[in-house]
């Protein structure tokens, strides 16, 4: 018992001797993100700086602070903050973030092909523009200026009590559920959260009677864009993109699916397509493009030669090489990426995320843009069949290399004249016209295929676009230089639309 008792207390008297040590702390390095740590330091304390909440920041106003602060034992460290995306729905942002959602629908959606993609963007863009009016008295309706467009007097309200942007996200909303019906559910879920997002921002600053009325308004709007759409040709074309039953003209120079490389194996692309209505009655009337280059089997032939460039410059487009990697940046196939006409409105939804505008003018630019480019399609679609000209896998294989591959699937149309060089002429003839030459941007709309790409001008990015169809070996020359004037022409028409009284 005494050695029992003796031995407790040297336990003790060992345990306050310990406690009573002093000890000098080890500086620490704490991980907050998979990119962010703490790291010791020997710099002064900062007060971090304080950032207002109660009105939302405009997009250049992104957090990027490295702020100092202490650890619990005294030490002071250094934190990096990432950068923060912070967007402003009153102005362009609005759209900004509105097209980046519609971008990854376009891709996820079964049926989106570039014509279905174009069309129904134009119409979205279209509503979004109608549905400010009220707040924007200096700008006026496309009614009466479009094809069979009149507004109705019923949609003429006063601005007391109205919220552009409310009515603007309500109209996009309602065309957006409407026009990809089709879309996996996971990807609803996030339209249906982008809407939830903006109403409860708008909820806290604006009466229940200017949240009312501004959403109905824009429902209203897009009822009646709706309607109008039902009627152009193109309605609910997602749900069968492949015309099995039409027959393809039988001929030497004739276009023919090659079934190697059309992985779907299925008939024409929208072979119809070129009858849908324009929005412009100028792109209704025949446009004065033809091809240039005879079609010949004869080696001394231009279209010969012109097939031999394609089978020259194919041998150059190897792995890792700079042509392939232009081939893959524009190759804007249907259901892995935005499309060719997606990828042209990306390019002003990216300008537009660096530099933003009051949403008016957005709403304007992008009705325009897409506008243009629905009816780029539609023209170049009845070119395509009109004339019916044979791919240069078929054209290559049959007369100068049966074992010749291109770069790229060869899509299920005709060759001439080039979907991607008429759409993207478009966009360069619009957004140059609109924004002006010489704007400088980078375009990340590719990053799965390299690093993104700079361009000094629209019209860079355009021409980039259109030579790439000849690297990944789908495409003659003559098709893409036709396919640009096409663009030209057809964007020259949508400039001539009215926004401002």
């Amino acid at each position: 018992m005494k050695n029992t008792l003796l031995l407790l207390i040297i336990q003790i008297n060992c345990f306050f001797a310990f406690a009573q040590k002093p000890t000098t702390p080890k500086p620490t390095t704490t991980t907050v993100s998979k990119t962010t740590t703490i790291k010791p330091s020997t710099k002064p304390t900062v007060i971090p700086k304080t950032t207002k909440t109660e009105k939302p920041l405009k997009v250049e106003e992104t957090i990027i602070e490295e702020i100092e602060q202490k650890t619990q034992v005294g030490n002071p460290t250094l934190v990096k903050v990432e950068p923060v995306r912070l967007y402003d729905y009153s102005n362009s942002d609005l759209l900004v973030r509105w097209h980046e959602l519609i971008f990854e629908l376009i891709e996820q959606t079964q049926g989106y092909s570039p014509c279905v993609a174009s069309r129904n963007m134009a119409y979205i863009n279209l509503a979004a523009y109608e549905s400010i009016l009220p707040a924007n008295r200096e700008n006026i309706t496309l009614s009466g200026q479009l094809q069979e467009f009149n507004r109705p007097d019923s949609l003429n309200i006063d601005a007391r009590s109205f919220n552009a942007s409310v009515a603007l996200n309500a109209a996009v909303f309602k065309l957006v559920d409407k026009y990809f019906i089709s879309a996996p559910y996971i990807w609803m879920e996030k339209v249906y959260a982008l809407n939830d997002t903006v109403n409860t921002h708008f909820a806290k600053q604006l009466s229940l009677e200017a949240m009312t009325k501004s959403k109905v308004y824009g429902a209203k709007i897009a009822y009646w864009i709706y309607e109008y759409s039902k009627l152009d040709g193109g309605h609910q074309a997602f749900m069968r993109t492949y015309n099995m039953a039409y027959k393809l003209p039988i001929c030497q120079s004739c276009f023919e699916i090659n079934r190697v490389a059309d992985l779907e194996n299925t008939g024409p692309l929208h072979p119809n397509w070129g009858k849908n209505r324009t929005f412009l009655t100028e792109n209704q009337n025949e446009i004065d493009i033809k091809p240039k280059v005879e079609f010949s089997i004869y080696q001394s032939s231009p279209f010969y030669k012109m097939a031999m460039e394609v089978y020259t410059i194919s041998k150059q487009v190897t792995p890792n090489s700079e042509k392939l990697q232009i081939a893959n940046f524009w190759d804007d196939a249907a259901t892995f990426t935005y499309t060719a006409p997606g990828h042209s409105v990306s390019i002003l939804t990216q300008v537009l995320k660096q530099n933003p505008v009051d949403l008016s003018r957005a709403a304007e630019l992008f009705s325009n843009l897409t506008i243009a480019v629905s009816d780029a399609f539609i023209v170049t679609w009845r070119l395509k069949y009109q004339y019916n000209t044979i791919r240069p896998i078929a054209f290559i294989k049959r007369y100068i290399d049966n074992q010749w591959e291109p770069a790229l699937l060869t899509p299920p149309f005709p060759e001439f004249p080039s979907g991607h060089s008429a759409q993207s002429s478009t966009m360069a003839t619009v957004l140059t016209a609109k924004i002006g030459d010489n704007v400088n941007f980078i375009d990340y709309s590719k990053y799965f295929v390299g690093p993104p790409k700079s361009f000094s001008s629209f019209w860079t990015a355009a021409h980039e676009c259109s030579i790439s169809r000849v690297y990944g070996g789908i495409h003659f020359r003559d098709g893409i230089e036709q396919g640009e004037e096409v663009g030209k022409i057809v964007g020259k028409n949508a400039l001539t639309l009215q926004y401002k009284k």
